[in-house]
């Protein structure tokens, strides 16, 4: 009963002062960003979030309002089209400024997001907004806070579910392998699970005559390559990735439909993922060699193969 009758002061004394409430509004979040907004970003407002620290600390028994707003712009990437996610986003990550830079207790933090259909920078923002006491209302107040600490509830945001559709997406790609015989234009297909976990097939063939010859006879050879490559990316903010499977590289007689040369085994590297759309995969491969005409396969150590592939990839979400 005495928990609640303090809440219920606090709260009507926030309502009755909010024409007057210190605010502090931070808008231009850049399109499509929520709480992994850079920290510079609000640096320029530090000294009007100091401010408003300052209010909470004077007055121990108020709270702060803080709101996530996104506009109406369509946000597609990873099917995420007006995420409201976005605003909790925002409101999060000045909540969690609030905390660690100016020390707020964050059991006096409420979160709440908006929405608006208009489109722009002022609509994209984070606020945050404190009740002033009223001076009627001080000596009622400080009466209260010689009680002993009452516990707030916090409002926390639950993390949106994500089911398995969403979370699976497909990668399509185009580009050219090296490989121990020369460079081969390549297609790929992976399926994705949140961006993180790729699996994938690797098909390459060459147009051109190979021209290579066995015991003066023209074989009219082509190039092929085949295999399959599992990527993870253990660091979502750094696009670096471990790859690893199988690669056959085949030298055909188009003449005879039988290889001349063969490369296959294991291989293990990294891939580098600078912009969404292009990858570059360097992988040691550690495979046998057969050669036409010899009777054993030959192990090679040391061989690189370097990817260069442009891709589109459709869903899968973090």
């Amino acid at each position: 009963m005495k928990r609640s009758v303090i809440i219920a002061i606090v709260l009507a004394v926030a309502l009755f002062a909010m024409s007057r409430s210190q605010e502090v509004v931070i808008t231009g979040f850049p399109l499509g960003i929520g709480s992994d907004v850079d920290p510079g970003f609000f640096e320029s407002y530090y000294p009007q979030l100091q401010s408003l620290a300052d209010t909470l600390q004077k007055y121990p028994l108020s709270l702060a309002i803080v709101t996530g707003g996104v506009d109406g712009i369509r946000f597609d990437r990873n099917h995420d089209a007006q995420n409201p996610g976005l605003a909790v986003g925002r409101a999060q990550a000045l909540r969690n400024l609030l905390v660690s830079e100016f020390d707020i207790d964050p059991g006096r933090i409420l979160i709440q997001s908006s929405y608006s259909v208009d489109k722009g920078g002022p609509y994209r923002y984070a606020a945050v907004r404190v009740a002033r006491e009223i001076s009627n209302f001080e000596a009622r107040i400080d009466s209260l806070e010689k009680r002993p600490p009452v516990e707030i509830p916090v409002t926390e945001v639950k993390e949106i579910y994500q089911s398995v559709t969403e979370s699976m997406g497909l990668q399509l790609g185009a580009g050219v392998s090296s490989s121990p015989f020369g460079g081969t234009p390549i297609v790929s297909g992976a399926i994705t699970w949140k961006r993180f976990v790729f699996i994938e097939g690797i098909f390459g063939h060459t147009f051109w005559d190979g021209s290579y010859s066995f015991e003066n006879a023209d074989l009219a050879t082509r190039r092929r390559i085949a295999g399959g490559l599992a990527t993870v990316y253990p660091l979502s903010k750094i696009p670096v990735g471990i790859t690893g499977g199988w690669i056959r590289v085949e030298e055909i007689s188009q003449r005879y439909n039988e290889y001349v040369r063969m490369s296959e085994g294991p291989v293990i590297g990294l891939r580098v993922t600078p912009v969404d759309y292009l990858s570059v995969t360097a992988i040691q491969n550690t495979a046998k060699h057969n050669v036409i005409g010899d009777i054993k396969s030959r192990l090679k150590n040391g061989q690189f193969l370097i990817f260069a592939t442009i891709h589109v990839t459709f869903g899968g979400g973090r």
